[in-house]
Parts: C-alpha cells; sequence; structure tokens
C-alpha cells in the first residue's frame, strides 16, 4: 500500500481542466487561495472556476489568446496556474497547438508580469523551469497520476515584495 502521498489515479474532473483527483485542492492550498474564482488559470481553458485563458476558442475561455501574451494589466493577479502541454508533442497530439507551443520559461515570464508582489504561481509540468528575479522558486511538489506514468513537477514560485 502506498504512504500518505499516494499516487492518485486519473478519474472524473469535477473542476474541469484534468488535473488528477484530489490535486486541485491541493494545489490551492500551496498556493495560499483564498478565492478559487480569482485564481487565473493559463492554458486551462477547460477549468470551470477562475479566469481562464486558452488559445483554442472551442474550450470556451474567458480570454482567448496566447498564454505568453495575454491582454491582463501588469499585476493583476495574486494566484496563477499553469497547465500547458508539456512538450511540442503533447501539443501536436492532443492539442493541435504545435504551432504556438509555450516553453515553461516563456509562460512563467508572462506570470510574473501578472503577479502583484507576494503572488504564487504553480506550473504542471515534466520539467522545473528556470526561473528569473522578481519570481523565487519556494516548493517543487512530484505529482503522479498512477503507477507507469511520468511524474510531473508542480513547481510553485512567488513574486518578491518591492
Amino acid at each position: 500500500m502506498f504512504g500518505k502521498n499516494s499516487a492518485e489515479d486519473f478519474g472524473v474532473f469535477p473542476d474541469g481542466g484534468g488535473y488528477p483527483l484530489r490535486f486541485l485542492s491541493n494545489a490551492y492550498k500551496w498556493l495560499g487561495v483564498t478565492n478559487p474564482d480569482l485564481v487565473l488559470h493559463l492554458c486551462s481553458g477547460s477549468m470551470l472556476r477562475g479566469v481562464r485563458v486558452d488559445i483554442r476558442p472551442e474550450m470556451n475561455p474567458d480570454v482567448c489568446c496566447d498564454a505568453r501574451n495575454t491582454p491582463f494589466d501588469d499585476e493583476s493577479f495574486d494566484w496563477i496556474m499553469i497547465d500547458p502541454p508539456y512538450s511540442e508533442d503533447y501539443a501536436r497530439n492532443l492539442y493541435g497547438t504545435e504551432d504556438n507551443y509555450p516553453k515553461p520559461g516563456q509562460l512563467m515570464k508572462e506570470a510574473s508580469r501578472l503577479l502583484r508582489p507576494g503572488g504564487r504561481v504553480g506550473l504542471l509540468h515534466f520539467t522545473v523551469p528556470m526561473i528569473r528575479r522578481p519570481l523565487r522558486i519556494i516548493d517543487v511538489k512530484g505529482i503522479t497520476t498512477g503507477l507507469g506514468y511520468n511524474i510531473r513537477a508542480f513547481t510553485i514560485c512567488e513574486k518578491e515584495p518591492r
């Protein structure tokens, strides 16, 4: 039997998106989210709550645009979650978006612009991205969806106060 941090399988996604079971509630806790409706979700148009940005109009996001260049004002969010395709192959095979594949560092750059000082961003990806100031990594969690699946890193960063 697995321990306290056992792997969890995919199942019905009650919050939309494609996160593993119970991941979202944990992610909100790790990010310090007090109101899920105020979380900016980049590359996650299928989420049911929050401000949803996706390049795919068929996902019916709140804002349909490239997550590397959003129309939001600087420092307009306290919490951001990013769940992009994990590679160009994923972008091509799962979403048909290989021509617009966003690299983790590009998404973190936009998140840095959008976060208020003290705000937090969480990136779910196969890699832990290079981080530049004013962001700093405060934690990295290993996320798995079960045996035989690649583990993902949930990198949590905070924007330094001025």
